[in-house]
């Protein structure tokens, strides 16, 4: 059967025309975006918008690569990906019900607007371990967290709870760090204006960019034990109640989109190509095979794509109420949900 014609609402848009006009976008955001890419195939189709974090890049190329296949079509779903910025809150979007779901880069967000009681849940994840970590050059000096004293850390504004829930693990006292808040990319370091840097180490172009000024060293926040997921998929309590159905289907369909792009990279970015401007390439297809190794783990194996611990939601908790992060403890259940997951007939691996 011929796959059903692609087609765009609007046309892709640019990183720089994003910021002319992401206030227009964010105004916009339920009548259309760089998504309803593929037209339904019957009447039965149900439309549905996905509110992302961020532009539409090589990091969503499980989505987009479930569009192009047509596995969301298979299962009557037309999904729309509405793109994000700098400028867009996705969790304001989707608790306005602007969109029917979204999706964040880290759970934190979750935990502190369920904190302050916004109702939205998360019922799936991409990601099984986050990809932020702590980035600085072999000849540093730098062996343990431990070694961050005396040093000058560069991170984004939203990253200081997750460098002080470090510092206090690992028994760094603050005012033994100085920070200085940095852009999206590796220039302070490769500069030296900053001994670490903070970043995605999937993403191949601040990773290149980083090499350049020496061979780069790296703890991953996961593994100094502050653990989150990234890429993870959140809807209203009200929209979870009422269409658990459809957010299993759209899980299934996705499960297949993500392990169809990780096994063939080259076409998964090609697809974002054709809906994304300003894109380097090489240097997408360089990060989608980074994240290859994140989509899988040991719970993966035996629960299947897209599963969450909630010991990992429990924790993340806990320390976010240590550091004044959050005005009270979130229990799991209030932030996530198993109930998609185990409705979905996902496949384990």
């Amino acid at each position: 059967m011929k796959r059903d014609q692609v087609t765009l609402l609007v046309p892709a848009i640019s990183r720089r025309d994003f910021l002319k006009y992401s206030g227009a976008l964010g105004l916009a955001v339920a009548g259309g975006g760089l998504a309803g890419l593929v037209r339904p195939a019957h009447a039965q189709t149900v439309s549905v918008s996905q509110q992302i974090g961020w532009f539409l890049n090589s990091q969503m190329a499980g989505d987009v690569a479930a569009i192009e296949k047509g596995f969301f079509r298979e299962a009557g779903i037309d999904v729309r990906i509405q793109p994000g910025g700098p400028a867009i809150d996705p969790v304001q979007v989707v608790a306005g019900g602007a969109t029917t779901f979204g999706n964040v880069a880290s759970i934190g967000v979750l935990l502190n607007a369920r904190a302050q009681g916004v109702p939205v849940r998360a019922f799936g994840t991409a990601l099984q371990r986050h990809p932020f970590a702590f980035i600085f050059f072999q000849g540093s000096g730098i062996r343990t967290p431990k070694d961050f004293e005396g040093k000058t850390i560069g991170i984004q504004p939203t990253a200081r709870p997750l460098l002080e829930a470090v510092l206090k693990k690992h028994n760094v006292p603050k005012d033994r760090v100085k920070v200085v808040f940095v852009g999206g990319d590796t220039t302070p370091l490769v500069t030296r204006q900053v001994d670490v840097i903070t970043g995605w180490i999937i993403n191949a172009g601040q990773m290149d960019a980083a090499n350049k000024g020496g061979v780069v060293s790296y703890f991953r926040l996961w593994d100094l034990g502050i653990r989150m997921y990234a890429f993870t998929w959140f809807a209203t309590d009200q929209v979870i109640q009422q269409r658990k159905e459809l957010l299993a289907r759209f899980l299934e369909a996705n499960a297949k989109g993500w392990l169809y792009a990780r096994d063939h990279p080259d076409e998964a970015v090609d697809f974002v190509m054709k809906h994304a401007r300003g894109l380097d390439r090489t240097l997408e297809l360089a990060t989608w095979k980074n994240m290859g190794p994140y989509l899988t783990s040991v719970l993966t194996k035996t629960k299947g794509w897209g599963y969450m611990d909630t010991k990992v939601w429990a924790d993340l908790s806990d320390t976010y109420l240590d550091l004044q992060q959050i005005t009270r403890p979130v229990r799991p259940d209030e932030v996530m949900t198993l109930e998609i997951l185990e409705m979905a007939k996902l496949p384990k691996v």
